[in-house]
């Protein structure tokens, strides 16, 4: 008979280094699931332009100051485009930043600002962590491509690619995430399915 390892996200690093200067701590017993920290060692911060389908984002600036581009909210099946978009900096003094989920969404810091940002999401579980340790553990946003998608099929996140029609970009990280990835060797490190649940 087979045995099954379970894997308790508890047990595993508190915090975790995500690029030079920057690290993100994932919170326990608290109202946000993440923390991240840039020094001012960090090069550019930058999340590529994304959406999620089943979450939305919760953020706050503890320090610092962060651009975020906010695309038009529950634009689906539309060409995403800047002239829909809202680029500002966003600091402490703004309070909770909700992003609905299905709205392109990115983010920068440039190099050599400090920040502080939390995140949470609603609804909240655990889903956002396995997420940012799978895409972590494959190297970050500028890991091998199948291994990014592999990570984007399994954890609600699809990217935003030039035209901006959502059934292409939810093909593509279906075939590539899902069929290709897996044939080519890639492997999540973090199995939803084999993990401890809090």
């Amino acid at each position: 008979m087979a045995t099954t390892t379970t894997i308790d996200l508890w047990d595993e690093p508190e915090t975790i280094d995500i690029g030079k200067g920057v690290t993100m701590t994932f919170l326990r017993n608290s109202e946000y699931l993440t923390r991240v920290v840039m020094t001012a060692e960090h090069d550019d911060f930058e999340v590529p332009l994304h959406y999620h389908e089943t979450h939305d984002e919760i953020f706050r600036i503890v320090k610092g100051r962060v651009r975020y581009t906010l695309g038009e909210p529950g634009a689906k099946f539309k060409a995403w485009s800047r002239l829909r978009a809202t680029t500002r900096f966003y600091t402490p003094e703004d309070g909770e930043i909700v992003i609905p989920k299905g709205t392109a969404h990115s983010v920068f810091v440039e190099a050599g600002e400090e920040a502080i940002v939390e995140e949470k999401t609603a609804p909240m579980d655990e889903d956002k962590e396995i997420f940012f340790r799978n895409l972590f553990a494959a190297g970050g946003v500028t890991a091998n491509p199948f291994a990014i998608m592999q990570v984007f099929y399994h954890g609600d996140g699809y990217p935003v690619l030039p035209p901006g029609i959502r059934f292409l970009e939810k093909g593509l990280v279906t075939v590539l995430g899902n069929y290709l990835a897996p044939l080519l060797g890639y492997k999540l490190k973090y199995d939803a399915t084999k993990l401890k649940k809090h």
